[in-house]
């Protein structure tokens, strides 16, 4: 028994210094066939790529990219998944909003099990929005907290805060002030730490709202003296933290205090919650008259909530110039609508949503554990039968080769020189090998880069030359009809169409001297803005009926249809804010997209008016 042991030790060791020099080969082998494979991405791939990189500063460039790619060259399930990400991504910032599960389905099905944390989270966080599209709050919240659930693992902080703020939001439905602070200030943090000052003073004045609410001064002045350096660090912020320094001041400062405030910004343009709280602070101070006559203002939403605030702030105001009877009905109006929103609200999950969720992580954590405790009970088993083996193997390996290295001794010392020769040899040709690898391949990876540089110019280019040819053939159908239409409008089309023709002129030859016309047209609509909007609007009535129809229609007023023609016509946001000189012209953009149904935190308005008109054109 023993001297068959030997042999087939023997034998073992042959066969394992052969399996050695064979297996290395095939290793190197393996190692370049994947660095070749890694080198061919197909086509599919680098359009998402690209549409990936368009994601967040082109959201519309990103989507027409990914729905230029067919269905039939989006295979795999790895593959299918990025895809539906990436379009549900495209089609949430570019205010689409769907309410099924068509696109992002791969993307559910693959992720949630095989994805990274930040595939996961994005997944979980574009399945909630498509549960707030379909009013299902309570499942909303549900995929908000999976996504947050996954912590430390993220690396896609802009994503988890979003998430903190939609978790947020669905929190304050439910009278949760402390979570929807929390949230909040979570949020802002994540904001700033990468540089979004905007997005982080949001986040603070949310919270600072909660507190507000909450009655805690002492709270919230600290995050007010937040809000204030941040502002002072980028000023744009002021237009987001008005609404709260408005709540702020009515809540915790002297009359004296308020009435100033509320004084000095009475001019201001006012969103239909500022003038409720307008009225509110009024009615504090004790000047009644002024307050109805500020609520008289606007008239409640749809929306119950607004609802039930207006009819409080009112109620209030009646109550305290003595007008007991109205007061009374109106108090009864508010309690009616109070107690269906609450039985809406205990009709759902929502409240529970959190306290449901705890639970299963409970459950999951206990299965969790006892399952790592059966884990490391086998595998301590395991290794101390690995060990014991192990010492056996090593007692025996050491009688045979004691008894082998005598013999094998000489031989020994000469293979090792040779061998010592020849492996120096080798690891010259390898590491020559691998500076020529290294060098190719950063030369592949900078011809690529470039290439993509040079397609995605080339792709900008072509798409604003299209537009801006568009619009130009449209006009000069205008012009060649003009017979029709009034010399005002005529000479407001003439007008564009010279300042399109030199900008597309100057598109495409690269030079500034074909803009003089676009210069000249800027200047003169600087020189008269009233007359300008007038006229532009009277060019778009007869060119775009339908357009300015549906505009008058959603109660749109002639000097809002004004600001939204100077859209229209090609001006961007900063452009018209030059143009107007109006401080508060945000607030003009953000009652615009209230009335239209924008959410102001996903499109340009620019983009949202110019696709709207011609979606009417049709």
């Amino acid at each position: 028994m023993g001297e068959i042991l030997k042999k087939i030790d023997a034998l073992g060791g042959i066969i394992t210094e052969a399996g050695i020099k064979y297996a290395s080969r095939l290793v190197l082998l393996l190692i370049l066939l994947s660095t070749a494979g890694c080198n061919r991405r197909s086509s599919v791939d680098e359009k998402m790529d690209l549409a990936d990189s368009l994601m967040m500063s082109k959201p519309d460039s990103a989507l027409m990219v990914l729905e230029g790619i067919p269905a039939s060259d989006v295979k795999g399930k790895e593959r299918s998944a990025r895809y539906a990400l990436l379009k549900s991504m495209a089609l949430d910032k570019n205010y689409i909003d769907t309410t099924t599960f068509d696109v992002l389905q791969p993307a559910i099905d693959y992720y949630i099990k095989h994805g990274t944390p930040d595939e996961q989270l994005r997944t979980y966080y574009y399945q909630g929005r498509i549960y707030q599209n379909q009013g299902d709050d309570d499942s909303a919240m549900q995929s908000f907290m999976k996504g947050s659930d996954l912590g430390e693992n993220i690396t896609d902080s802009l994503l988890l805060a979003h998430t903190l703020v939609a978790q947020g939001t669905l929190y304050l439905k439910q009278y949760k002030t402390d979570e929807f602070i929390h949230n909040n200030l979570d949020a802002a943090k994540l904001y700033g730490a990468i540089g979004r000052d905007i997005l982080e003073i949001k986040s603070y004045t949310k919270a600072l709202d909660g507190y507000v609410l909450m009655n805690d001064k002492l709270a919230a002045d600290s995050i007010l003296s937040i809000c204030v350096l941040l502002v002072q660090k980028n000023p744009d912020g002021e237009f987001y933290m008005f609404p709260t320094l408005l709540s702020y001041t009515i809540e915790f400062c002297s009359f004296d205090e308020i009435k100033t405030f509320l004084d000095e910004n009475k001019d201001l343009e006012r969103t239909k919650d500022e003038t409720m709280n307008y009225a509110k602070g009024y009615s504090k101070i004790g000047e009644y008259d002024e307050a109805l006559n500020i609520l008289s203002e606007i008239t409640p939403s749809g929306l119950i909530l607004d609802s039930i605030k207006y009819t409080l702030v009112k109620t209030d105001i009646l109550e305290k110039q003595g007008q007991y009877e109205q007061a009374l009905n109106l108090y009864k109006d508010y309690s009616a609508m109070l107690e269906r929103y609450q039985k809406e609200l205990l009709s759902q999950d929502l409240l529970f949503a959190d306290k449901k969720h705890q639970l299963e992580m409970k459950s999951l954590m206990e299965i969790r554990d006892k399952d790592r405790i059966i884990g490391l009970t086998l595998c301590s088993i395991f290794v101390l039968v690995i060990l014991v083996g192990w010492q056996y193997y090593r007692g025996y390996l050491g009688r045979t080769k004691r008894v082998l290295a005598e013999k094998e001794n000489e031989n020994l010392k000469l293979e090792q020189d040779n061998l010592r020769k020849e492996k120096e040899k080798a690891e010259l040709e390898r590491d020559k090998k691998i500076l020529e690898a290294d060098n190719l391949e950063k030369d592949n990876k900078r011809l690529e880069a470039e290439q993509r540089q040079h397609e995605l110019e080339a792709a900008n280019l072509r798409l604003e030359i299209s537009q801006l040819e568009s619009e130009r053939d449209h006009l000069k159908d205008l012009q060649k009809e003009q017979s029709e239409l009034t010399k005002p409008i005529q000479k407001v089309i003439k007008s564009r169409l010279d300042m399109l023709n030199g900008l597309l002129a100057k598109e495409i030859t690269r030079n500034d001297s074909y803009a003089e016309p676009y210069n000249k047209w800027i200047e003169a609509i600087r020189n008269d803005k009233k007359k300008f909007m007038d006229s532009t609007r009277l060019a778009f009535t007869a060119s775009h009926p339908k357009f300015m129809e549906y505009l008058e229609q959603c109660g749109l007023t002639a000097d809002e249809i004004n600001y939204i023609c100077l859209y229209a016509i090609g001006l961007r946001g900063k452009e018209v804010g030059e143009y107007i000189q109006m401080k508060r012209h945000y607030i003009i953009s953000h009652e615009i997209r209230k009335t239209l149904g924008i959410d102001e935190h996903e499109t340009n308005i620019g983009l949202y008016i110019r696709r709207l008109m011609k979606d009417f054109e049709k």
